[in-house]
């Protein structure tokens, strides 16, 4: 018994001093007696491997990538992000050469140069962040003042920094504060090559401008066209024309058969915000006042005065937002040409034939009270089709009258218009009065041409407190009516 646990002891030492040989020919293979000093390189947190020299490493990578070099007009290339490179003591044998390192790395992450990460905030939380990759600053400091001058002329910047604006002495403007809405932060550090990295500064102000990098549409003249009506078919607003072709400064330049012009929507990235004291001169509508005459046969009118539009002048601050104006408070008004209003006079004498409903005047009310300004036309805005008339400026709570004797169709605070109300004026017309404050007529009542049916708000989608007032033909409004410019009703 004796012998036998002898000789399982003996094989048992035998078997763990064979095991032990193995680990230590084993670590003798791998390992050395005594630690060295190596770099130890980690991608993404793994271990790649050791390398001997750090600075060996970094001039291979760069001597390697001569193409990003000539691609990026830089004199270095580096190491990707999320390679990392620690120095440590060791006692482990291999150690890679710069070679083997920058062929197993190559593989796995694109190599970076020095740039700067410009990151745009937008100023809805919904929207996405933009980043904009430059190996320059001065690239993005001079394409974000292109855009500005996209809105602003260059002068009138010039003017504002030097505060050598002209002194208003009837009409004008004078620019209080230029700024960008969102926030930009700009961080200086390594730029993976395998992203949108701008080295032209055309190329970065296209993008900003146009919100990607397509190629520019065009469009080439023909016989009859103009400004307005080349923006209209191609679904911009003239200012928008005027920032998409710089060369010409306003509606009325000449267009020459042949000629090109560029036609593409522009969807800036940034917000360029302009606040102005303004001087302006507006013309304001007259009234129509009808008086019934009963030695005339009804159903006969006659105009005693003809009604003539007055000017107002306006003291205002402004505030617009890419060319278009997002907020207006108007400080003072001066009348500089009264109004002459228009008189209608109905005859109510009924004849022996039978009783003759009187033709009332086919003239419209305006529908705020006299002190307002027009901040957006009916067209094509931002590529989309601005149904109606945005009058801004009376204030909040001011009173909202109907443009036209009818019945109230609709009277309700829902979606992108807020409160609302739509009148059904007959013969097909339909008026809409939208992102008031309060309502105060219902759906089912009649009412006269220049009641008051509620008040000027902000509700809905509203960027400020205005009317924004829609006309419609043979249908609702955002349903089959087609709208058409609520200005067509006061010429």
């Amino acid at each position: 018994m004796i012998k036998v646990i002898k000789t399982g002891l003996i094989y048992v030492f035998s078997l763990f001093l064979a095991v032990l040989i193995v680990v230590i020919v084993n670590f003798a293979d791998n390992y050395e007696l005594s630690p060295k000093e190596v770099y130890k390189v980690y991608l993404d947190g793994k271990v790649v491997g050791n390398i001997k020299d750090k600075e060996e490493l970094e001039e291979y990578i760069n001597d390697e990538q001569k193409e990003l070099k000539e691609k990026y007009s830089v004199e270095k290339v580096y190491i990707p992000t999320g390679v990392d490179i620690q120095k440590c003591t060791t006692y482990e044998k291999e150690v890679l050469t710069a070679k083997q390192v920058h062929n197993l790395i190559k593989e796995e992450k694109p190599f970076t140069v020095k740039g700067y990460k410009i990151t745009i905030k937008p100023a809805s939380e919904t929207d996405e962040r933009i980043v904009i990759n430059v190996l320059d600053k001065d690239i993005f400091d001079k394409s974000l003042r292109a855009v500005v001058e996209a809105f602003i002329s260059a002068e009138q910047i010039k003017n504002y920094e030097n505060d050598t604006q002209p002194e208003i002495k009837e009409t004008g403007a004078i620019i209080e504060d230029i700024y960008i809405d969102q926030d930009i932060t700009i961080k200086k550090g390594y730029v993976s090559t395998d992203e949108q990295i701008f080295t032209d500064e055309k190329m970065l102000t296209k993008f900003l401008l146009f919100g990607n990098l397509k190629e520019d549409q065009y469009y080439t003249v023909k016989e009859g066209d103009t400004i307005d009506s080349i923006a209209y078919d191609h679904k911009l607003a003239t200012a928008e024309f005027l920032v998409v072709n710089p060369e010409f400064t306003s509606a009325n330049n000449l267009l020459s058969v042949g000629q090109q012009v560029k036609v593409g929507l522009i969807a800036p990235i940034v917000d360029v915000v302009v606040e102005s004291h303004t001087i302006l001169d507006q013309e304001t509508q007259y009234k129509t006042t009808t008086e019934y005459d009963a030695s005339m046969n009804a159903g006969i009118q006659k105009v005693e005065v003809e009604g003539q539009n007055g000017i107002d002048r306006l003291t205002t601050k402004l505030k617009t937002v890419n060319g278009e104006t997002t907020n207006v408070v108007i400080v003072s008004r001066e009348v500089i040409t009264p109004a002459v209003d228009k008189v209608v006079k109905v005859g109510t004498k009924i004849s022996s034939g039978g009783a003759t409903a009187p033709i009332m005047s086919g003239s419209w009310a305006w529908p705020t009270i006299s002190q307002y300004y027009i901040s957006s036309y009916f067209g094509y805005r931002w590529g989309k089709v601005h149904e109606a008339l945005d009058i801004a400026g009376s204030g909040e709570g001011s009173p909202i009258f109907a443009a036209g004797s009818g019945t109230v169709v609709t009277s309700q605070n829902k979606g992108s218009l807020g409160n609302h109300v739509t009148i059904n004026h007959g013969n097909g017309y339909y008026t809409l009065y939208a992102h008031l404050h309060s309502r105060t007529v219902q759906v089912g009542q009649t009412v006269e041409k220049g009641q008051q049916i509620g008040t000027m708000g902000h509700t809905g989608f509203a960027t400020g407190t205005h009317l924004h007032f829609g006309l419609y033909k043979n249908g609702m409004p955002y349903r089959d009516g087609t709208p058409l410019d609520p200005l067509i009703l006061y010429r």
